[in-house]
């Protein structure tokens, strides 16, 4: 390793500048064109499975919610009944705490129901080994009392 020091402090050193026109999470919340960060998808996810278990807390919850495993105990879904390559052990990963970034985003319907939609179609997948899991295929009204998804 080698140690590269030009004796500048930072208390010093110049202050990083934003770039005037650099808004990536607003065009995020616009129009869903560009990449989220991938910490605010993991919020949402761990939402999304959470919803298996315990009652969902979106902004409009379906009142008749029924967890829809066949042992809501004990059968847990695991991040790598989808994510079959993961490298990573989502089982250990951190509760994400909600921020302003996740806010706005979340605020973006057509997002969200993208999201949810490629969620729910992986959950109902035979592709997949969380399937096998379930009671019945899962849609939107699982967790909503209305479908939130937008018209397309």
């Amino acid at each position: 390793m080698e140690v590269v020091h030009n004796g500048e402090m930072f208390s010093e050193s110049a202050k990083p500048v934003p770039a005037a026109n650099a808004r990536p999470l607003a065009a995020a919340v616009n129009d869903g064109a560009v990449q989220v960060p991938p910490f605010v998808k993991a919020y949402f996810m761990q939402h999304f499975v959470a919803a298996l278990y315990s009652t969902p807390q979106n902004f409009n919850p379906n009142p008749k919610w029924a967890s829809p495993l066949k042992d809501p105990e004990n059968s847990r879904v695991w991040c790598t009944d989808c994510h079959k390559d993961a490298q990573l052990n989502f089982a250990n990963m951190p509760t994400i705490e909600k921020n302003p970034m996740i806010a706005q985003v979340e605020k973006n319907k057509a997002f969200m129901a993208d999201l949810m939609r490629k969620w729910v179609a992986r959950l109902n997948s035979d592709q997949f080994d969380a399937k096998i899991k379930l009671k019945h295929p899962v849609d939107c009204l699982t967790c909503h009392e209305t479908n939130p998804a937008p018209d397309r």
